[in-house]
């Protein structure tokens, strides 16, 4: 049973540990130098990130297979790191993570989910729109112009601006900080 609980700072070392376990994925396709501090990251990005945005862990047979972070920006949900541990992937863990993340935006009633994709990261871009994912823009002007620049502390150099449509949540589905799924 994949079970999903809301991280603690003292969870944030199990978070870097996810993150940084997939940073041979991107190492060579980030653009610029300052973005490799969000791909491998250390105790100072845990101190400055964990104030500003939930970070969820999902734990499976007692070990952390994957995280996701969330922020309710008012007019839609915002997903910042997105990471299934190296050596988990393509199990369904993503979906499962993803189908939480929708049910808490649903649950702060909130119809728009969106995220960042590396244009040369096919894998994560795919995986996106497997889950129902479009693509909202490329255009870096644009992108930092939309909602009054509000994404534009989160993006990096060569990315694209997903966003999936969430249908509304029945009153019965709301749900908690903890979620837990049978497989």
């Amino acid at each position: 049973m994949l079970s999903m609980i809301r991280a603690s700072f003292s969870l944030m070392d199990e978070i870097r540990e996810i993150i940084n376990s997939n940073y041979h994925m991107y190492e060579k396709i980030l653009l610029i130098q300052e973005d490799h501090n969000e791909h491998f990251v250390n105790e100072q990005w845990a101190e400055q990130n964990f104030p500003i945005r939930e970070f969820y862990l999902a734990r499976d047979n007692g070990e952390y297979v994957g995280m996701a972070s969330y922020q309710n920006l008012g007019n839609f949900a915002y997903i910042g790191y997105f990471y299934i541990k190296f050596g988990f992937h393509r199990k369904g863990y993503g979906r499962r993570i993803m189908q939480f993340l929708e049910m808490k935006a649903k649950s702060e009633q909130l119809n728009e989910i969106r995220l960042f994709v590396n244009d040369s990261a096919d894998w994560a871009e795919n995986a996106y729109k497997s889950m129902g994912f479009q693509e909202k823009s490329s255009n870096k002007t644009e992108i930092l112009l939309m909602n009054q620049g509000i994404l534009s502390k989160y993006y990096e150099e060569g990315q694209t601006l997903l966003v999936k449509t969430l249908s509304p949540l029945k009153p019965a589905n709301l749900i908690n900080n903890s979620f837990s799924m049978e497989e």
